[in-house]
């Protein structure tokens, strides 16, 4: 995705490709939620962009803002909408490790991620 609707989400992956670089079990928790929150504002940003800029129908207005606060929701409107451009991104793995970041994020009290498991996020994020 190209544009100035892009930059947000591009910060938040160099955020996360910047911590993995320092390799620390805190650096790999920091890695792995940024890359989620930037997976999480690519959809929100892709779904509410205008048809022109889209290039395909999306979802209405109040169905996207049904869904912006429930993950699993927004995943169904990628699918929905959007099937035909993720080309060999699972969306079941998108969600499987939108799991670990809330384990991580809510739960985390010493528990950490794999490096491969923050490097692939990072390789579906892309």
């Amino acid at each position: 995705m190209n544009g100035p609707w892009a930059e947000g989400p591009k910060e938040l992956m160099q955020h996360a490709v910047d911590h993995l670089a320092i390799g620390g079990d805190f650096d790999r928790r920091i890695a792995m939620i940024s890359i989620d929150n930037a997976v999480e504002l690519m959809i929100k940003t892709f779904l509410g962009l205008p048809k022109r800029s889209r290039g395909t129908e999306g979802p209405s207005r109040k169905e996207l803002e049904a869904s912006f606060n429930s993950f699993p929701s927004l995943l169904d409107l990628m699918e929905k909408y959007a099937e035909d451009r993720l080309n060999g991104v699972s969306l079941d793995e998108i969600e499987w490790y939108h799991r670990l970041r809330n384990q991580l994020y809510h739960s985390g009290n010493g528990i950490t991620v794999e490096l491969a498991k923050a490097q692939t996020y990072l390789s579906l994020a892309k």
